[in-house]
C-alpha cells in the first residue's frame, strides 16, 4: 500500500491545503482517515454498549464543602476486588457504570485525606440507580517527626491538555539537576548537542517556570537548567494542546516546570545531602524552611551543587575541497571536563487579607561558576599525500546569574468572577571568557607552521550577554449562567538582550581581532496578547471549548535596519467528552508558533576547528504550525492521535558554507515543511501490590524537505521512542525503581542519528521514626548514553562532508553513583482547602 498524498507530495506551498484537498482525490489517503474513524468509532461503541445500572454520589468536607478529583473505587463486597472506578468533579459528584447484581462497598481516597470506605449496598436485577448519601472525607493531621504519612501521589496524571508528572514521586530525582529529570520523562527528548528538547517527536518547544516563559535563547536555557536543583522541583507538566489562555509560542508543545509551594499550616523543614563520584566528585545540599499561618504562608530555600564532568564527541569523514582543492579525510575529536559550582536561593510569599483575595510574590536568584577545558584534536591527510594535525586546549571560565520574581493577585469578584494579575521580571547575565592554544604536528609528529592563515596557532574569546525582561499578565475569568465560563485576558512584555562578543587570532604571535567574529548586538522584543475563550457544558459529561488569541511580536536587532514584526491570530478548539465509566475523549485543534531566538539570528562566529565556524542566521522565519489531535484516557491507558503541518521549522547545528566556500559554517536553517503523524500510547499497570509498571511508545510518520543541502531532498521515515518506568515496594520499608528509554534510529535535516538509550536505577531506605531515608542511584545503568550521527547521511552537504561522529555523556564515560540522605522536620498539618498561587498555566493541576 502507498503512502498517502500528503506525505509523499514533495511541495513546501500550500501544505495546509493538501492536507485537505487529497481526500478524495488519492486514495493513499483514506486509510489514515479510515484508521481515525475506526478508532473513535470503536470507542463510542465501546461506550454506548456498556450500558448498566449507575451508581451516584456526593463527596464533601466535614464543613459541608464539595472535593473535587477524588478517586472512588467499587470493590465486590464478597472477595474486596476491584469492579469499577470514577473521579468526582468539581462539584464533588461522580457517576459510575459498569456494575451488575451484587454487594459492592466504595474506597475513596485523595492525598491529604483520610482514606474512607461506603457502606455495603447491593444492586438488584431491576435496578438502574443507586444513590449513595453524602460521604465526609477529614483531612490528614500529620505531625512529622512522629507520625508518618505514607501517601504517595502517581508519578503521572493525564489531563485534557497533556500530562502532569509529580516528579518527587521518583527516587531518582534526589540529587539530580532539572535537565536530568527532564530526559527521564516519557516524550521528552532532550538533545544536548543541539541545546534543544522534543515532545513526543517534535521539536520547538517552550519551556515556563511556573507559568512564565522563561526568555533565552536553548543554549542558555539548557545551561540554567543544568544550574537548576531538582529537589526543588514540585511536578512538571508537559502541554500537548495548549488552549488561547498560553502563550502561542511553542509548535512542539510545553514544558511548564512548577516548583514547591508551602501548603501546611504550621513549620516544616527539609533537608537533604547529596554525594557522589563519576569523573570527579559531585555534592547537593539544599534545605527549605516553611511556615503556615491560617491565612498566610512563607517558605525559603537554599541549594548548593558541586559537579565534575566529562564529556565529549569524537568522529572521522571525508570532505571536497574544504581548505583544500582536493578530497580530504579527517579526523576530529574535543573531550571536555567541566567544574561546576552553583548556588540557588529562592524565597516566596503568599496572604489572605479576605476570604475572596490572595496576594503573593516569588523571588529565585541562582548563580553558577563554570571551569572548563576542552582538548581538541583534529588530523587532515590530503589525497596528494600532504598530512596535518591539530592539537589545542581551550580554557574557559564561565559565570552565569539570573534573577526570577514576580508579584501576583487572585480576587474572586463573585461566586461566578474571578481576576487574576501578575507581574514578573527576569535578569540573566552571563560572562565566558577563553582562550585556546594549539600546535601543529606533521605526520612524524615534529612541529610545524602551516602556511595558511586560517591555521592560526591560537585563540582568545570573550562573550559577555545579558537579558532583561518585564512581563504584565491579566485573567477574567466568569460564568455566564450554568453552562457557559468565558475567559479574557492580556499579556504584555518587553525584554532587552545584549551581546558583546569577539574572536580573537594568533598570528606570528601578535593577537588579532577577526572582523568576522567582532558583534556587538543589542535587541529589543515587544509581545503583545490579548485572547478570548469560552467553555459550554453540554451536558454533565461534555463540554466544548472554543478560543482565539492574537500575538503581535516586534523584535528590533541594531545590526539590522528593518525590525522582525509577526502579527497573527491563533486559534484553538477542544471538545471533552467524559463517560461513566471513567473513560474520557477529547479531540481538539490549535495552531502555534516558534519564534527563533536572538541568538538564532546573529551572525556572530565562534570557533570549533581551523575549518569550522559556528552563527547565526539572519534570514531564518518563525514556524508555524496546525495541529489536530485526539486523546482517548480509560483508567491507566492513554492513547493520544494527532497530525501536525509545521511550515519552515528550524533545526539547528545545520552545515552549510560562506560565502566564498572556504570554510564550512554551523548555523540553524530552515526546512521547507514538515508533516507528522503521531500515535502516542502510555499504559500504566500494577501486577502486583508492590509492583507498579507504566510503560510509554511513541510513533511518528514524518515527511519533510530539505533546501539547504547541495541539492533539495525529500525524506519519509518512522520516529519510534520507547519509555517505561518500575516502582517496586521491597520489605523492610526499601523502595526500588528502574526506568528508561530508547531512541531508535532517525533523521535530523541533513543527518542520520542512530538509535540510543539509557536505564536508570535507584534504591531507598526508610528509616523509622521518621528519622528520614537513604536513596542510591545509578543513572545509565549501562553505561549507554552516546549518540551516533552521520553527517550528510541523509543527503549531500556542502563540501560533500560525509563524516560520523559520537557524542559521549559523562555516563558513557564512568560510572555514575550518588547517594542521598533527606529528612523532613516539624509539624505541621494540611489544610483541606488550601489555595496556593498558581500560574495561568497550572491552575488547573490540582
Amino acid at each position: 500500500m502507498g503512502l498517502p498524498s500528503f506525505i509523499t507530495n514533495g511541495q513546501s506551498a500550500g501544505a495546509c491545503r493538501q492536507f485537505t484537498q487529497p481526500i478524495a482525490e488519492n486514495p493513499g489517503f483514506i486509510w489514515e482517515i479510515s484508521a481515525m474513524k475506526y478508532f473513535l468509532l470503536t470507542i463510542l461503541v465501546l461506550e454506548a454498549t456498556s450500558a448498566s445500572p449507575q451508581l451516584r454520589g456526593k463527596l464533601e468536607t466535614n464543613k459541608g464543602e464539595p472535593v473535587a478529583s477524588v478517586s472512588i473505587i467499587v470493590h465486590r463486597a464478597a472477595d474486596s476486588s476491584r469492579v469499577a472506578g470514577g473521579t468526582s468533579d468539581e462539584q464533588g459528584l461522580f457517576e459510575i457504570t459498569g456494575l451488575t447484581t451484587g454487594s459492592y462497598f466504595c474506597r475513596i481516597s485523595r492525598l491529604g485525606y483520610i482514606t474512607a470506605y461506603s457502606n455495603v449496598f447491593t444492586i438488584a436485577g431491576d435496578t438502574s440507580w443507586i444513590v449513595l448519601p453524602a460521604l465526609q472525607l477529614t483531612a490528614v493531621e500529620a505531625v512529622l517527626g512522629e507520625v508518618v504519612v505514607t501517601a504517595k501521589k502517581d508519578l503521572v496524571k493525564f489531563t485534557p491538555g497533556g500530562k502532569v508528572f509529580n516528579v518527587q514521586a521518583s527516587l531518582l530525582t534526589k540529587g539530580s539537576n532539572a535537565l536530568q529529570v527532564l530526559e527521564r520523562l516519557p516524550g521528552v527528548i532532550t538533545d544536548r548537542r543541539n541545546n534543544q528538547f522534543s515532545l513526543n517527536g517534535q521539536a520547538g518547544v517552550t519551556v515556563l517556570f511556573n507559568g512564565r516563559r522563561v526568555n533565552l535563547s536553548m543554549e542558555e536555557l539548557m545551561n540554567l537548567l543544568e544550574s537548576t536543583i531538582a529537589d526543588n522541583i514540585d511536578k512538571i507538566e508537559l502541554i500537548t494542546s495548549p488552549d488561547a489562555k498560553y502563550d502561542a509560542d511553542g509548535s512542539g508543545g510545553i514544558i511548564n516546570i512548577i516548583f514547591k509551594k508551602s501548603e501546611q499550616e504550621g513549620t516544616r523543614a527539609n533537608a537533604s545531602a547529596t554525594v557522589g563520584y563519576g569523573y570527579r566528585g559531585k555534592a547537593v545540599g539544599s534545605i527549605s524552611l516553611s511556615h503556615g499561618f491560617k491565612n498566610a504562608s512563607v517558605l525559603g530555600s537554599y541549594s548548593y551543587m558541586y559537579d565534575g564532568i566529562r564529556s565529549g564527541f569524537m568522529g572521522n569523514g571525508t570532505n571536497d575541497g574544504l581548505l583544500y582543492n582536493g578530497s580530504t579525510f579527517a579526523t576530529f575529536s574535543g573531550i571536555s571536563r567541566r567544574f561546576q559550582h552553583t548556588h540557588n536561593l529562592s524565597l516566596a510569599g503568599e496572604i489572605r487579607p479576605g476570604p475572596q483575595t490572595t496576594l503573593g510574590g516569588d523571588m529565585a536568584f541562582s548563580t553558577n561558576k563554570t571551569h572548563s577545558f576542552t582538548n581538541n584534536d583534529g588530523t587532515w591527510e590530503y589525497d596528494n599525500g600532504d598530512y596535518l594535525r591539530y592539537a589545542a586546549l581551550s580554557e574557559g571560565n564561565t559565570r552565569r546569574h539570573n534573577i526570577n520574581a514576580s508579584v501576583y493577585s487572585r480576587h474572586k469578584l463573585s461566586a461566578h468572577a474571578q481576576l487574576n494579575l501578575d507581574a514578573s521580571y527576569i535578569h540573566y547575565a552571563n560572562n565566558s571568557p577563553a582562550i585556546i592554544n594549539g600546535k601543529y604536528y606533521d605526520r612524524a609528529g615534529d612541529p610545524i607552521v602551516p602556511v595558511d592563515s586560517n591555521f592560526t596557532s591560537g585563540n582568545r574569546g570573550k562573550s559577555f550577554s545579558s537579558i532583561d525582561a518585564l512581563t504584565f499578565a491579566m485573567d477574567f475569568t466568569s460564568k455566564l449562567g450554568k453552562r457557559v465560563q468565558a475567559e479574557f485576558g492580556g499579556k504584555g512584555s518587553i525584554s532587552e538582550n545584549s551581546n558583546d562578543s569577539k574572536v580573537e587570532r594568533l598570528i606570528n604571535g601578535q593577537w588579532a581581532i577577526d572582523p568576522r567574529s567582532q558583534s556587538l548586538v543589542n535587541s529589543r522584543e515587544k509581545i503583545g496578547a490579548l485572547y478570548t475563550q469560552f467553555r459550554l457544558l453540554l451536558n454533565a459529561k461534555s463540554s466544548f471549548q472554543i478560543g482565539l488569541r492574537y500575538e503581535y511580536w516586534r523584535r528590533e536587532i541594531s545590526l539590522y535596519k528593518e525590525p522582525f514584526v509577526i502579527g497573527k491570530l491563533f486559534p484553538s478548539v477542544l471538545f471533552n467528552q467524559a463517560f461513566t465509566n471513567g473513560s474520557s475523549l477529547s479531540v481538539g485543534y490549535n495552531r502555534r508558533i516558534s519564534r527563533p531566538a536572538y541568538t538564532d539570528l546573529v551572525s556572530s562566529l565562534f570557533y570549533n576547528d581551523p575549518t569550522f565556524v559556528f552563527s547565526g542566521n539572519p534570514l531564518l522565519k518563525p514556524t508555524i504550525s496546525d495541529i489536530f489531535k485526539a486523546d482517548f484516557n480509560r483508567q491507566r491507558l492513554n492513547v493520544s492521535l494527532s497530525f501536525q503541518v509545521d511550515q519552515h521549522p528550524v533545526l539547528r547545528y545545520q552545515i552549510t558554507s560562506n560565502t566564498t566556500k572556504e570554510i564550512g559554517i554551523s548555523s540553524p536553517q530552515n526546512l521547507d515543511y514538515q508533516r507528522n503523524l503521531n500515535l502516542a500510547i502510555n499504559y500504566s499497570l500494577q501486577p502486583a501490590t508492590w509492583w507498579k509498571l507504566t510503560l510509554g511508545s511513541t510513533t511518528s510518520l514524518r515527511n519533510y524537505r530539505v533546501s539547504y543541502s547541495l541539492q533539495p531532498a525529500v525524506k519519509t521515515f518512522v520516529l519510534q521512542n520507547l519509555t517505561f518506568n518500575q516502582q517496586l515496594q521491597l520489605p523492610w520499608q526499601v523502595e526500588a525503581e528502574l526506568n528508561g528509554w530508547y531512541n531508535f534510529r532517525f533523521y535530523e535535516g541533513t543527518n542520520i542519528v542512530s538509535g540510543f538509550g539509557v536505564i536508570n536505577f535507584a534504591l531507598a531506605k526508610k528509616l523509622k521514626k521518621g528519622r528520614g531515608s537513604f536513596q542510591l542511584s545509578l543513572p545509565d545503568l549501562f553505561r549507554s548514553f552516546r549518540v551516533r550521527t552521520h553527517i550528510g547521511g541523509m543527503t549531500p552537504i556542502a563540501f560533500n562532508i560525509n563524516t560520523h561522529g559520537t557524542w559521549k555523556d559523562e555516563t558513557a564515560f564512568y560510572r555514575v553513583i550518588k547517594l542521598t540522605y533527606s529528612r523532613s522536620f516539624g509539624k505541621s498539618s494540611i489544610r483541606a482547602t488550601t489555595r496556593n498561587r498558581r500560574s495561568e498555566e497550572a491552575e488547573r493541576i490540582q
